[in-house]
């Protein structure tokens, strides 16, 4: 069976590296990348790391310990953009690049890295294209597995590019640090519950009894067993995988048709939840935002809007389908049905997460959709929506206590 070929590309420092492509007057001055509200550092640029300026340090901090820092408002269209273009220039290797985040991409050059040289030569190739054609540098690690690639492209940074055969992983692995493993299958909790076993490097983690780490971890003792000898494997996906799915929509005929705005406003409401939610569920985003509606004479109008920005929000949804509503349609005549879809879609990594403006919105959303999940459908749902529910639309769901509400709500 033929040895696996990995490539982890990861982009350097990349918002921040971004703002400075976008603005030459920011080129090599420490830089930090922030969200709308300026308190968390979402990255900074290697300049400024110089002085211990990190990730999630808030911007007080960063000032205190480089005063003359330049702070950023991040653009999240902007660095989508940027990604979109580097896959472009991946998928010129092989189809199967599977986007791990928005500045990280696996890539499977197995059955093609010889029509290009060698491994190596895959890696630099790629390197130069991305710094010739966008103006970016990033770090490449190569390895017989995921878990490998990534470990050798976080031990490149910056601008680096290493590759560990077969041959070598458990010599590399040996004597590595059990914290180098988090972010690569470990967490920061499991790396603390290990080190309480006696197991502080990777290669002890690898000849560990798999006895004794299902006992403490259950079925993920035998995972974290692998991810120890460096075996612990799964396939790199194509990237034409993530684009079936082309956009996600909701449409309903009303139980009879009229021209009550309140009604046509929670209507409209209920079929931005529905789309919303199975727009987490399919983990996409959305920009371009699709309203379909007909009146009680049959004439049917759609007309769409794009947004700067990408969601997966339920109120941003109806928010913008309301206000297309307002714009062009208006009440002419009594309305007999209303349809919602987006399109325009990416992959939802949870990357607009990182800047600290969406983080609120998202632990509610993911309380609410837990709640809903389990005690069904309609359970915890925005007020409006009771209009529909009196017109005949959503079904009337038990209320759930106020004492769970209230743990709900304590947990966000």
């Amino acid at each position: 069976m033929q040895n696996k070929i990995i490539l982890l590309i990861d982009m350097d420092a990349y918002f921040a590296s971004v703002e400075q492509l976008c603005n030459p007057c920011l080129k090599g001055k420490a830089v930090a990348v922030c969200g709308d509200g300026r308190t968390v550092i979402t990255t900074a640029s290697y300049e400024a790391r110089k002085y211990g300026v990190k990730t999630g340090m808030t911007v007080y901090q960063a000032k205190k310990m480089c005063p003359g820092i330049i702070i950023v408002k991040g653009d999240l269209n902007k660095y989508i953009d940027t990604s979109l273009s580097i896959h472009k220039i991946l998928l010129d290797f092989t189809e199967k690049v599977e986007v791990f985040s928005i500045d990280e991409c696996f890539l499977d050059i197995t059955d093609s890295y010889l029509l290009f040289g060698s491994a190596l030569d895959v890696g630099k190739k790629i390197k130069q294209r991305i710094k010739s054609e966008i103006g970016l540098n990033c770090s490449i690690g190569i390895g017989p597995t995921k878990t490998v690639a990534k470990l050798a492209a976080k031990m490149s940074k910056p601008d680096g590019l290493l590759e560990i055969k077969k041959e070598d992983v458990e010599k590399f692995l040996k004597n590595l640090p059990l914290e180098k493993l988090q972010g690569v299958g470990i967490g920061e909790k499991t790396a603390e519950k290990l080190k309480m076993l006696g197991i502080k490097t990777a290669g002890e983690l690898g000849n560990a009894s798999e006895m004794l780490l299902k006992a403490h971890f259950g079925i993920n003792g035998h995972i974290l067993k692998r991810i120890g000898q460096g075996l612990y494997d799964s396939p790199v996906k194509s990237y034409l995988a993530n684009e079936i799915i082309k956009s996600v929509g909701h449409s309903h005929t009303l139980p009879e048709d009229t021209d009550d705005i309140k009604v046509i406003k929670s209507y409209l409401l209920m079929l931005c939840e529905k789309v919303a939610k199975r727009m987490r569920k399919y983990r996409v985003a959305g920009k371009t935002i699709t309203l379909i509606l007909r009146y009680s004479n049959f004439k049917t109008f759609m007309k769409r809007c794009t947004l700067k920005y990408y969601t997966s929000e339920s109120y941003e949804i109806f928010k913008n389908a309301f206000e297309i509503f307002e714009k062009n349609f208006g009440l002419k005549n009594k309305i007999r049905m209303l349809g919602v879809s987006v399109s325009n879609l990416i992959t939802d990594d949870g990357f607009q997460y990182l800047l600290d403006t969406f983080q609120k919105k998202k632990k509610f959303t993911e309380v609410k959709d837990k709640i809903n999940d389990r005690y069904g459908e309609w359970t915890l749902k925005p007020a409006s929506l009771i209009i529909a529910e009196k017109f005949g639309i959503v079904k009337k769901c038990a209320m759930i206590g106020a004492r769970q509400i209230k743990k709900c709500e304590e947990k966000i």
